[in-house]
């Protein structure tokens, strides 16, 4: 059996697709596409600047290896300090944002205004972002 007939068989559903039917795994993909984000944004920025790691770690006076794992995931536990000091050494300002769900008017306009400061190669990423519903934590009832 092929991977055709093997999906055929099981209803035509990607691995992703199974995972997300899950509503606590969905949320936990979505986490990560939002965090994949930032870290792709820096990235391209890096590129279209045409700044290496090497260059970037010079500029903060930090070891190349903090610079490799901040880039590879070490975004997502970085603090504001950090994210602002990797803006600045970039000619960027970092601004933290609170984007209004229910206002999709003004949601709108923020995500245009902010999808043309992004460089292109980082379009992709923060138009999924935009997308991604965010979980709402519950307090569980103490009986």
């Amino acid at each position: 059996m092929n991977a055709a007939e093997a999906r055929k068989k099981r209803g035509g559903s990607t691995l992703l697709q199974r995972t997300k039917r899950d509503p606590e795994r969905a949320a936990h993909i979505d986490k990560l596409v939002r965090v994949a984000a930032v870290e792709q944004i820096v990235q391209a920025i890096m590129e279209q600047q045409d700044i290496s790691a090497a260059e970037l770690a010079r500029r903060l006076n930090a070891k190349p290896p903090q610079i490799s794992r901040d880039l590879h995931g070490g975004l997502s536990k970085a603090t504001m300090s950090r994210l602002c000091t990797i803006a600045e050494a970039l000619g960027y300002d970092f601004f933290p944002a609170l984007v209004p769900r229910a206002n999709t008017a003004k949601r709108e306009r923020f995500m245009k205004a902010y999808r043309a400061l992004v460089p292109d190669s980082a379009q992709g990423f923060v138009t999924e972002a935009r997308n991604v519903p965010v979980p709402v934590k519950r307090r569980r009832k103490i009986a």
